[in-house]
This record gives C-alpha cells, sequence and structure tokens, in this order.
C-alpha cells in the first residue's frame, strides 16, 4: 500500500515518529507523451519516498512542471528549461530533508553518488 501525502513535511514527520525508516529517497523523474498533433510534452516530478512497513511506503510527489519538447537538427529532445528546473527544486527538497537524511546524501557522503 502507497500512503500519498499532501506535504513534505508530513511525510518526514511520519517517517520521523515512525522509526522504522532509516531515511527517504529523494529522486526526479522526467516523462513523455505524445501530444494530439505529434509533439512530445514532457512532466517532470520530484519524488520522495520511504519505507514504512514491509508492504507500505510513503510517497510525496512535486510537480515540476510541463512542456513540449524541444525540436533540433536531431529531432525531439527534453526542453532545457523544464530540465534545469527539476534540478533545481531536486536540490531545494533535498536541502529540505537534510535534518532527516535522505539514502542519496549519505550515499553521496560515503562517495558512492
Amino acid at each position: 500500500m502507497k500512503i500519498i501525502h499532501g506535504s513534505l513535511s508530513g511525510l518526514l514527520t511520519e517517517v520521523k515518529e515512525g522509526g522504522k525508516a532509516d531515511g527517504v529517497r529523494v529522486a526526479a523523474l522526467m516523462q513523455s507523451s505524445i501530444e494530439g498533433a505529434g509533439i512530445p510534452r514532457y512532466t517532470s516530478w520530484v519524488i520522495v519516498s520511504a519505507p514504512l512497513d514491509w508492504e507500505t511506503w510513503a510517497e510525496w510527489r512535486l510537480v515540476v512542471g510541463r512542456q513540449r519538447a524541444e525540436v533540433t537538427d536531431q529531432g525531439f529532445c527534453a526542453p532545457q528549461k523544464l530540465a534545469v528546473l527539476t534540478e533545481d527544486k531536486l536540490a531545494e527538497v533535498r536541502r529540505l530533508d537534510r535534518g532527516f537524511g535522505s539514502r542519496d546524501a549519505r550515499r553521496r557522503a560515503r562517495g558512492r553518488g
């Protein structure tokens, strides 16, 4: 079962108070879909998740934005503006969860990321 939180602070509070998870996972995701005119449209998210129990986890998602693909000489590609905005939001969320310690942050501290 997945528990969807409306706020990052709510997810972090549940994980901290539950004591079963040793951290959260922070990730960015960009997905493309085809619009009616055949032009890809990209949607970007920042996702924070944490296991709570054997078959239960908590998740919070932030929709960063949606944009049509950029057209280059090589064809369609993800919009650079959306990619930069996604990286900025990812860094912001990682700063917010720093007090708890994301798995990504611990991996970087150990020299694995």
